[in-house]
């Protein structure tokens, strides 16, 4: 069983909404990965997901997670004696120890967690502490569990796909494949469409829900097609050098307009 220990930022400022967007977050990252058996839960602004396989390329395209990590668990009277069987497989010479205490009710603070590992490999291993240069660093989240990792892979952050409504996408070149996921990562669904026949498959990578390109012969089908799809905006792969006129209803959003 892999344990993934998933981040989120924005989400956790969303106030009384909150619970919405940690659901629909939850929810994109089980489409996304595809593993029905996967098991999914929110504990103290931390999702925990386990899976019978390696799903973090899949995870890597879901909007709305800063960071994860592949971590082992124990429970927190444990800890000591697990870090040490955990490390001691590990070649290195310098280490540090980065604890969190997420779940306050744990008596030990996180820097008194902290100290007390690093005292404890340190003399069970005869390695050296470097907070600077090091080559291993441990580090501990205390949640339900303790659970304990050694890398964060970085993400897109941003929102939910989903959160913040549907848009229509007029895919014309590459460059609208790149328009259609920075609205996705401010919490956009997109619906693409295009005058010609387009490659969508980079695009469906990040939705929960795999969308057909739809195409058009006339900009004016785009408003129809927001009726029918409650959408709120097109969103165009124009920059500031070569904007262009729409004859649509819609607000028109330019996300590569300044790059």
């Amino acid at each position: 069983m892999t344990i993934y220990l998933v981040r989120y930022g924005e989400i956790g400022l969303k106030g009384l909404n909150r619970s919405y967007f940690e659901n629909k977050l939850v929810g994109n990252i089980r489409a996304i990965i595809g593993e029905s058996n996967a098991r999914i839960k929110r504990v103290w602004g931390r999702i925990i997901l386990e899976t019978e396989t390696d799903v973090s390329e899949k995870l890597k395209k879901v909007f709305g997670i800063v960071s994860f990590s592949i971590a082992e668990k124990c429970v927190p009277e444990e800890l000591e004696e697990f870090v040490i069987g955990l490390v001691k497989k590990r070649k290195f010479e310098t280490f540090r120890i980065s604890a969190n205490r997420i779940d306050k009710e744990f008596p030990k603070k996180s820097d008194q967690i902290a100290r007390e590992l690093g005292k404890l490999v340190a003399e069970k291993l005869n390695k050296k502490v470097s907070l600077e240069k090091y080559d291993l660093n441990i580090n501990v989240e205390i949640i339900d569990y303790a659970y304990v990792f050694f890398d964060k892979i970085e993400c897109f952050g941003g929102l939910p796909a989903g959160v913040e409504g549907k848009v229509i996408v007029l895919i014309e070149s590459k460059n609208g494949t790149e328009a259609a996921k920075r609205v996705m990562r401010r919490g956009c669904d997109v619906i693409p469409v295009a005058f010609k026949n387009q490659n969508v498959d980079e695009i469906n990578k990040y939705l929960p829900r795999k969308k057909e390109l739809e195409i058009i012969s006339s900009i004016k089908e785009i408003d129809g097609i927001a009726g029918r799809e409650d959408a709120r905006a097109l969103v165009v792969e124009d920059r500031f050098d070569g904007l262009k006129d729409y004859d649509t209803e819609l607000a028109v959003l330019r996300p590569l307009c300044f790059d």
